[in-house]
């Protein structure tokens, strides 16, 4: 009597599969890897990834918790052909290797190996270690894996005849989270549709494309360009879920605050202090003498569209003249970018060069020639001496004669790094005033930082405003710079610090934004409780509230409808609040666990008795 292989459920799709089949059937699934081997792979990745993130995971401590995930789901497509055409040997040092060059594009920002699941890698964005642009790493990892497999494939094809290629899903929803084997590794349980819905998209995508759902789109704002595929039938759903291709990086992403998206803004509101003084330090540019200036304050409460104004004033034209007065130029730092060395510097010198992240390395190259002809041209051996090493650091391609010409120690390329940098802005300087900004000071690297200090000092010298916008996170590189800012300039140093909009402004903030003065008071003050004098934040929950229906516009007047009392805090504010969360230590953390628990306003004293008899 034959004995039939009992059946199993295939990990990824959930078909019935028989306990020895090699494949799924449905999905192609390599399922032959036995447990053990799996483990001792994942054990392998995790352990690989750099020390602080390791410590960040370690601290998180993670024991059920529900958190708004990103989920990034990638696998080979058609392993199942492939696997079949060379030695099983051979096919696990491939999918051993193509693991390892996926797991550094996660690591790199600070996502979490969930899973291995044969020829597929399921990723968290969010969990253990949240941070509030987690959509938008997840996607940024997605492109870095897809550069690095399309070089891996190449080299697989010459040496194997196969044609290596895999493709990725991204969903963000909640989750729910916790640790399972060792304290770096990290499963989705039942809550974890989020997770269900990257798979499918994973499913849905060409080979060497890039899925993402609805809400990843929408909490990524305007950061990356997108082909709309419509309604996808996915497993599971009674209705269509809508999905977009991602095609690559914007190479100028549009401002993803504010709420130009359903047609409302306003103007500034109860930031006129700061603002004068900012425009004064600009008067004082324009008439010779530079200037340096901080302007320091939590996430969301206002740096940016200060800084927006400040650059309408500074580009407009000047009475009788046919320019703008200053030439502005800026450059932002991401909150990966602590482990980007020059990450900063070369935003500043790409919007130095005109030179966007679009542009294809040959053109991009000639525009560096073609601006260092007209900035240096009359010393051809400045010319000669700053091409290759802007180059080297831009990512461009260099001459036959530059690879040796640049081969230095790392301090000396630095120093040829603030040379070129000097005699950029010293040319500049010469034509018009110069305000330069650095944006998100806090997250800049310690390589960038350090050639900030040398390029601050100009400031002292040539007609520049060095204005830099950044958090109060004394940890950071950046705050070592202000530090060294007090040091050198004292009194002449501008330090600006942003505080909450009071209740009158926020008032006329949501009036503004709303363009009504029927609003009832109730959900006025509904707005400004869960805002707290946090512009950012009214405008999130002014875009919720619309979004979600709970505001309607009818003709030229907004209506709030019965269910707006009982609205929850926007998605796009938890990644937010929950990085900053986890940045506290675990007593804090604990703290606010209880505290959630208790209630929005209570005594101190309760809140210490409760702690107390907790401890005891």
């Amino acid at each position: 009597m034959t004995v039939e292989s009992p059946a199993r459920t295939c990990p990824r799709c959930e078909a019935s599969v028989a306990a020895d089949a090699r494949f799924c059937a449905s999905c192609g699934l390599a399922l032959d890897a036995p447990a053990q081997h799996v483990e001792a792979i994942h054990s392998r990745l995790t352990a690989a990834a750099p020390e602080p993130l390791i410590q960040k995971m370690r601290a998180a401590k993670l024991t059920g918790e529900r958190k708004p995930v990103s989920a990034l789901f990638v696998d080979v497509v058609g392993s199942t052909s492939l696997a079949e055409q060379i030695d099983p040997e051979d096919w696990t040092q491939i999918i051993n290797e193509a693991f390892d060059l996926m797991s550094r594009a996660v690591f790199r920002y600070e996502g979490t190996i969930a899973q291995l699941q044969g020829d597929a890698m399921l990723a968290f964005f969010g969990a253990p270690v949240a941070h509030e642009d987690d959509p938008e790493r997840a996607i940024f990892a997605a492109i870095d894996m897809l550069a690095t497999i399309d070089d891996y494939g190449t080299q697989l094809k010459a040496s194997h005849g196969i044609d290596f290629r895999i493709r990725a899903g991204v969903n963000s929803g909640p989750v729910m989270v916790g640790n399972v084997g060792s304290d770096l590794r990290y499963e989705y349980t039942a809550l974890g549709d989020a997770v269900n819905v990257a798979a499918r998209m994973q499913t849905a995508a060409q080979p060497g494309t890039i899925v993402i759902g609805e809400m990843t789109r929408r909490l990524t704002g305007d950061t990356f360009d997108l082909e709309d595929l419509g309604g996808l039938d996915v497993k599971g759903k009674s209705e269509p879920i809508h999905a977009f291709r991602v095609i690559g990086r914007k190479a100028a992403p549009a401002r993803r605050r504010g709420l130009e998206s359903v047609g409302l803004d306003s103007p500034m509101v109860g930031r006129d202090e700061p603002l004068r003084r900012l425009t004064t330090l600009l008067d004082t540019v324009r008439e010779g003498r530079g200037r340096v200036a901080f302007v320091i304050g939590e996430p969301g409460i206002g740096k940016s569209r200060l800084l927006a104004e400040l650059k309408r004033a500074a580009l407009a034209p000047v009475p009788g003249g046919s320019g703008p007065g200053t030439i502005w130029v800026e450059g932002h730092c991401v909150s990966y970018g602590r482990n980007l060395p020059y990450h900063l510097l070369i935003d500043l010198l790409r919007s130095i060069l005109g030179i966007s992240f679009a542009a294809p390395e040959a053109e991009a190259r000639d525009m560096l020639d073609r601006v260092l002809e007209e900035r240096l041209g009359a010393d051809r051996s400045e010319v000669a001496d700053t091409a290759p090493y802007l180059a080297g650091l831009l990512g461009l391609p260099l001459r036959e004669d530059e690879a040796t010409h640049i081969a230095n120690a790392p301090e000396v390329t630095q120093g040829r790094y603030v040379a070129a940098t000097h005699r950029l802005l010293r040319s500049m300087a010469a034509e018009r005033p110069v305000v330069l900004v650095c944006e998100d000071l806090h997250w800049a690297d310690p390589a960038s930082i350090a050639v900030a200090t040398q390029v601050m000092p100009l400031a002292t010298q040539l007609p520049i405003l060095f204005l830099a916008a950044m958090r109060a996170e004394t940890d950071s590189a950046g705050w070592a710079l202000l530090e060294q800012a007090r040091d050198q300039f004292g009194d002449s140093l501008t330090e600006i610090r942003l505080e909450p909009l009071t209740d009158a402004d926020s008032r006329v903030l949501v009036s503004n934004l709303l363009e009504i003065e029927s609003l009832p008071d109730r959900v006025r003050d509904l707005i400004m409780a869960r805002a707290e004098g946090n512009p950012f934040f009214v405008e999130e929950v002014v875009r919720m509230l619309i979004e979600r229906g709970l505001i309607v516009s009818e003709g030229d007047r907004w209506v709030a409808t019965d269910e707006v009392g009982g609205a929850e805090i926007p998605e796009s504010l938890h990644g937010l609040l929950l990085a900053r969360i986890d940045q506290l230590p675990e007593a804090a953390k604990r703290s606010l666990r209880i505290a959630a628990v208790i209630g929005r306003q209570f005594p101190v004293r309760v809140l210490e008795r409760v702690i107390g008899e907790g401890i005891r």
